[in-house]
This record gives C-alpha cells, structure tokens and sequence, in this order.
C-alpha cells in the first residue's frame, strides 16, 4: 500500500514538471512571436481616415497617444483609423487570449496629395515637390520664374490657413481630448527659381517748398538851407555829403538846387509802393515806400522707370549738360578748356534677385535743376569776355534696400523750415512809434520744404505690342483754323483719328 502512494505521487509530480516546461515553452513562443512581429507604417492624412487589415483577428486596442488619432475596430480583422492631429503614434492588438497579434506606427500628416494636385492643376510645367516635417509643409524644386513661385507659395499658405483654422474638438470623445487647433507650423520654401529675371525700378521723387515773404523798406532824403548858409538834412538809403561851398537852392532850376553839392542815392521801389516829394526855394525832400508780401509755391515729382537683368547695372538720365570752363595745363596759363556737368533726373542701381524672390537692390538717385540765383562769372585776364556758370539745385540718395516683389519703401525724406527776420534802424529814431518807420527796413522771410524718394521693384516680364500705349497716340496737330483764330496747339484726337482713316 505504501508503494503504490509513493509512485502516484511520484507520477503526479512529473506530471506537474511538465506542465510547467511546457507553459514556459508557450510563453517563450508568444514571446518571440511578438518581438519578431512586423511593425507597420501607416500614413494618414490630417482630418482624413483609413482603413486597415490586420493580420490576424482582434479584439482589443490600445492607441500610445490617442490626441493624434481615433482608433475603431470595425470588425476582427479591419481597423478604422482617424487622423485628428501631427504628429505619430503607435497602435497595440490583442486576440481573445491577450496575444499581441498586430503593431502599427500611424503618422498623421497634411493632406500633401490634395496640396500636391492643386498645384500641379494651377502650375502644371513646374517641378515643385511637397513635403511634411512635423506640422510644417515644404515646398522644393526648381520653379521657372518668382511670380510662379509666389503663387505656389500663396496656395501652399492658403491650403495651410485652411487647416489651421479648423476646430478639432469636433473630433473629442467624451473626456479624452482632442488635438490642438492651433498647428504651430509654417510654410517652408526651398524652392530655387531658374532662368534670368529682370527687374523694373520705379522711383518717385516728391518735393513741395513754401515760401513767404514780408518787406517794409521807407527810404528818403532830405536837405535845408537857411539864411546862415547853414545846410542840414537827412537821409535813409544812402546819399553823399555837400560840398558847403556855392549856393545850394539860389540860381539854378526852379528852386535853384545845385546836383553836385548834394548826391542823394536813387530812391527805387524794388517791388510795390508809393512815392512822394516836396521841392520848395529852402527845401527838398524825397521818400519812397517800399512793401511787399509774397507767398510762393513749387512742387516737384519726378517718376522715372528703369528695368534690367538682375546683377546687371542699370543707368538712367533725363535731362542735360551745361558748360563749364577749366584752367588748362601746359606752358599756357591762360588756356580754358570747356567740360560739361549732367543736371536733370538720374536713376542708377543694381538689382539682384535672391532665391527667396526678394530683390536686393543698390541705389544712387539724384534730381538737380539749374539754379540762377548763384552764379559765378569767370573771365580772363587779357579779354572783356567772361563765363556765367550757373550753380544746381540737387537733391540725391544713395542705399541699399531689400524688397519684395511690388513693395514700397522710403528710402530718403526731409522736412527742412528756415526763417529768417532782419531789422535795419537809425539808434533811437527807428524805435519811436509811427513816425519811427521812416527810419528803418524790416524783411521777414520764412521757408518751408518738405522731399520724400520712394522706390518699387517689380520682376518684369515681356509683354505684347498691343498691350503698348504711347505717350504720343493721344496728340492730335491742330488745324490752321483752330491754331490761327482760337490760339490751339493741340487739336481734338477723334479729328485726327478721322483723318488718318
């Protein structure tokens, strides 16, 4: 009896041993079977879903970041997969007895085959290639010309908005959240633009100056002779002084004044006023006043367009040359040579067009006019003749910008206000009220200018003829009648066109 229990229990404890090899063998197999298993990529397009076929029936998920993507079991061995927001996550599957039968690595990114159909629909003949790093969309290539690349840039911007603005808490289950509406990224252009471009340069150049100008001048002479022979008088504008030697008012002229012995200088009126004199046998007094008030008013614009290659420098002048004469060398001391300065609208730049389509722009602008208020005579020593040289008026910028394709940027401007106020007076006399005028000149004038230089890039490109209009298409000669009798010096564009037909 005893030897039958020992060899049952001997029997019941193999049994237990191998049900324990044989346990760990099956957890050793699920083991390698799961780390040997395939891991899966799944690409899902933002805001899109996929479906998938699993490897083997499930019946339980587990999604690593379930802000990224919704994960649905649609049947056993099919897999609903929902893209909620970028970024990449990784999907778990168990069967009924908790064996991992499928891993998957999905990857939500931006719908690049949508993106990648409209630009190839609206810009079909360039090589513009899309891509997705992280919530940013790259575009590459080679693109023809920067009006095309900005226009895959602006598409790829606009499909980019779009998306940012959706709201995805449409897309929350209960409280397990959902992603963040607000993307983060950016549109990135590595696009390069082939072929030459060229690059149009408008400037305008705006300067307005005011002037104002207020005189009073009262200029006067005046001079008495009395029975002592004794002379006296005055004078305000300048005049020499008597001699004191013959009669002054007796003899000569109808008050007997002798020219010589008093000199007064000539009293003008440069402007508008009003003169008087009084001319008696002991007297003689002349005055003269002088008032003005001026309010002046100039303006200038200048708006010239100049287009070249980009790299390539570019010169531009609308305007003249005056003479100037130089001393010569040699043994001739005398010898002038003559060489002209350019006076007028000037434009100089370079342009460079830079892979992002920004446009570097080196400029050197000037607007000069011939100015008559300060001139210099030059002449020689053994000759009455002589050289007027006029001066200029000049207003010029030198910079460098960067710019975008058709904007706009100052790149100089000035607002300059002068006055000026001068007060001449006899000590004392010039103080007295009213009668104090006589002896004293004011002059008040005040200045006012305000210049701005703007300049605009554009990338140029050619166009048609047709597209073409001339400045002088509108100009129509008039007929004798119209330019004898009615004084025109242009006629009506219809006649023309009549005539010409």
């Amino acid at each position: 009896m005893n030897k039958s229990n020992q060899w049952k229990w001997k029997l019941a404890g193999l049994l237990c041993v191998c049900m324990l090899h044989f346990e760990q063998a099956v957890a050793q197999g699920a083991d390698a079977s799961s780390t040997n298993m395939r891991t899966r990529a799944l690409n899902v397009p933002l805001y899109k879903s996929r479906l998938i076929a699993l490897n083997a029936p499930a019946t339980r998920v587990s999604v690593g970041n379930p802000d990224v993507a919704d994960i649905l079991i649609l049947r056993a061995t099919q897999l609903y997969v929902l893209g909620k927001d970028l970024g990449t996550t990784n999907v778990l599957l168990w069967d009924r007895e908790d064996r991992l039968v499928d891993t998957v690595e999905v990857e939500v990114t931006h719908d690049l085959q949508s993106l990648k159909k409209k630009l190839h629909d609206l810009l079909p003949n360039e090589g513009i290639e899309v891509h997705s790093a992280q919530r940013n969309i790259i575009l590459s290539g080679n693109v023809s010309n920067v009006s095309n690349m900005d226009a895959a840039l602006k598409i790829a911007r606009g499909y980019f908005a779009h998306f940012s603005a959706v709201d995805t808490t449409e897309f929350q289950q209960g409280g397990s959240g959902g992603g963040d509406s607000d993307s983060g990224g950016e549109v990135i252009n590595l696009m390069a633009v082939g072929g030459v471009q060229q690059v149009m340069l408008e400037v305008k150049v705006a300067e307005i100056s005011r002037t104002e100008l207020r005189r009073l001048d009262v200029r006067f002479n005046a001079i008495v002779q009395n029975s002592t022979r004794w002379n006296w008088g005055g004078a305000n504008g300048g005049s020499s002084l008597t001699d004191g030697g013959g009669p002054l008012f007796n003899g000569i002229g109808p008050g007997g004044i002798t020219p010589p012995d008093f000199a007064p200088n000539d009293l003008a009126i440069d402007d508008k006023g009003f003169f008087a004199s009084l001319l008696t046998n002991t007297a003689m007094f002349n005055v003269a006043f002088d008032a003005a008030k001026e309010n002046g008013l100039a303006k200038i614009l200048a708006e010239p367009t100049l287009t070249t290659q980009t790299g390539q420098v570019a010169e531009f002048l609308s305007g003249g040359e005056f003479p100037i004469p130089v001393p010569g060398g040699g043994g001739n001391s005398d010898a002038v040579t003559i060489e002209f300065k350019e006076f007028g609208v000037g434009v100089k730049f370079l342009p460079v067009v830079l892979d992002s389509g920004r446009i570097n722009l080196q400029l050197n602008i000037s607007v000069s006019e011939l100015n008559s208020g300060n001139t210099v005579g030059v002449g020689s020593s053994d000759s009455s003749s002589s050289f007027v040289i006029p001066s200029l008026t000049k207003r010029s910028a030198i910079s460098t910008v960067e710019l975008a394709d058709g904007q706009t940027i100052g790149i100089a401007g000035l607002i300059n206000e002068n006055l000026r106020e001068v007060v001449t007076k006899f000590p004392g006399l010039g103080s007295i009220p009213g009668i104090g005028a006589l002896f004293r000149s004011q002059e008040f004038v005040k200045g006012e200018t305000e210049l701005l230089i703007l300049v605009t890039p554009h990338l140029a490109k050619p166009i048609g003829p047709e597209e073409i209009r001339l400045p002088t298409e509108g100009f129509a000669e008039p007929s004798e009648l119209s330019w004898f009798l009615m004084g025109r010096t242009e006629g009506s564009s219809s006649a023309s066109a009549a005539s010409s037909d």
